[in-house]
């Protein structure tokens, strides 16, 4: 099964983005750019669940972007419930949140993302790249090191390799503890 096609980008309403970005089922699926001259490539979202499981471990913190405030949120079992009145921990991720975090992330740079994704483009052109590798400032601090398993799981979801061991070898890992001295 090829390519999905939507109607335009500018169509497409900030709610009504997650219900069409459901229907994002194959490795690479694309969207009617705003200007009627291309089209934009958006990674898988049926493997994206394994992606955000593992994002969330390291960036969906209550003090990352796991708040409501951040630009890119991630929501789920770890950190932020989209229903706010769900208790972190108290139930698995939902599929309406990682909807959510699909639509947060892909509406973040949707330009640069479809040329990540068509491999037009290197990965760390993307901030969600650029930013836990310690390439730009990020307030989080350097959370990933090119080629390490969140890494592997986060650029190989972004290229059309997904990666389902990387993504679950960080959820296996726990993330360290920082070090509280003598």
């Amino acid at each position: 099964m090829g390519p999905r096609n939507f109607a335009s980008f500018e169509s497409l309403t900030w709610l009504g983005l997650p219900l069409v970005l459901l229907g994002c089922q194959n490795d690479v699926s694309t969207l009617d750019d705003n200007q009627g001259n291309g089209r934009l490539a958006v990674p898988a979202r049926n493997v994206f669940p394994s992606v955000a499981d593992a994002m969330q471990l390291h960036c969906g913190t209550l003090d990352c972007h796991g708040q409501v405030g951040r630009n890119m949120r991630l929501y789920g079992q770890f950190g932020l419930r989209l229903d706010p009145k769900g208790d972190p921990l108290g139930q698995v991720t939902s599929t309406a949140e990682y909807d959510a975090c699909y639509a947060s992330i892909v509406a973040l740079e949707p330009e640069a993302m479809s040329q990540v994704v068509q491999r037009a483009a290197p990965p760390d052109t993307l901030a969600m790249v650029r930013k836990p590798r310690g390439i730009e400032e990020h307030k989080g601090g350097q959370v990933v090191v090119e080629g390490d398993a969140l890494d592997r799981c986060m650029v190989g979801w972004l290229v059309g390799q997904f990666d389902a061991n990387s993504c679950t070898a960080v959820v296996q890992t726990p993330r360290p503890e920082p070090d509280a001295g003598p």
